[in-house]
């Protein structure tokens, strides 16, 4: 058995022992790390200090001289037929443009020569019916006519006027026109007969140049030339309206915003309106 010196040298150690345990386990941990860099460090300078390969040459194959004047040849000839081309499509173009220009040109001379005859061929007819409905105007004149049909009469001066400008411009055809209709409303005035024809037959006749009238009294004012038409107003006497178109015994008038139909009879016209 050991004596007590013996156990208590015992415990010194195993406690020696036991405290420096960490200490050696801490630096064998360290030498091992430490070893490993150094291999890890001499392999990358092991790899740095291969030699790296070039790149690979690629020469490229030699060209002779009889291929290269086939190459330019054959530009050469491509470069020709270009031009060629261009040049064929320029001629083309300037042709067309020819064509073109010859082609107004004739179709202008026709239109001269087609106006130039129509005016030669209604010339006459126009100056002489001109004459006529002027003849009848002067008529009309001498006699006593009601305040719807001095309306028409009034319209008729109008489009005779205008018939007499437009020959003086030898725009015979428009004259002639105008010369027509102005036949038509004296017409309506001078035979009965014919106004009721054309009340029957609804026909309407645009007034080329408006006229403006009043009411002779309170008149009805309705959408369409009848009297069973709708009633849109009743206007006042001394109302003042513009007439645009007639419909025999009916007047289409306009009225500030408003406009619709009234019976001729129920208006005049004002002192400077006479033909």
């Amino acid at each position: 058995m050991l004596n007590q010196s013996e156990l208590q040298n015992n415990k010194t150690i195993k406690f020696w022992f036991h405290a420096s345990s960490p200490r050696l386990c801490k630096k064998a941990y360290s030498l091992s790390n430490l070893l490993i860099l150094i291999i890890i460090a001499l392999n990358f300078a092991g790899c740095a200090s291969q030699e790296q390969l070039p790149p690979p040459v690629i020469e490229a194959a030699p060209v002779t001289s009889s291929q290269e004047e086939n190459l330019r040849k054959e530009i050469a000839r491509l470069e020709k037929l270009l031009a060629e081309k261009d040049e064929l499509i320029k001629n083309q173009q300037i042709r067309q443009q020819n064509q073109a220009q010859v082609l107004r040109e004739v179709n202008k001379e026709a239109t001269r020569a087609q106006v130039k005859l129509h005016r030669l061929a209604t010339k006459p007819g126009t100056a002489s019916a001109i004459a006529e409905t002027e003849v009848a105007l002067a008529n009309l004149k001498q006699t006593k006519v009601s305040p719807a049909n001095q309306v028409l009469q009034i319209q008729a001066k109008h489009l005779v006027d205008t018939a007499s400008m437009l020959f003086a411009k030898d725009q015979y055809a428009s004259a002639m026109n105008y010369i027509t209709q102005a036949k038509q409303l004296i017409s309506l005035i001078t035979t009965p007969n014919h106004k009721k024809t054309a009340d029957e037959n609804n026909s309407l006749l645009e007034f080329h140049t408006p006229i403006k009238l009043h009411t002779k009294a309170n008149i009805n004012l309705r959408k369409m030339p009848s009297a069973k038409a709708q009633l849109l107003t009743t206007l006042k006497k001394n109302t003042v309206v513009i007439a645009n178109a007639s419909q025999g015994s009916w007047l289409r008038v306009q009225v500030d915003e408003k406009q619709g139909w009234v019976l001729n009879t129920g208006l005049e016209a004002g002192k400077n309106h006479h033909p």
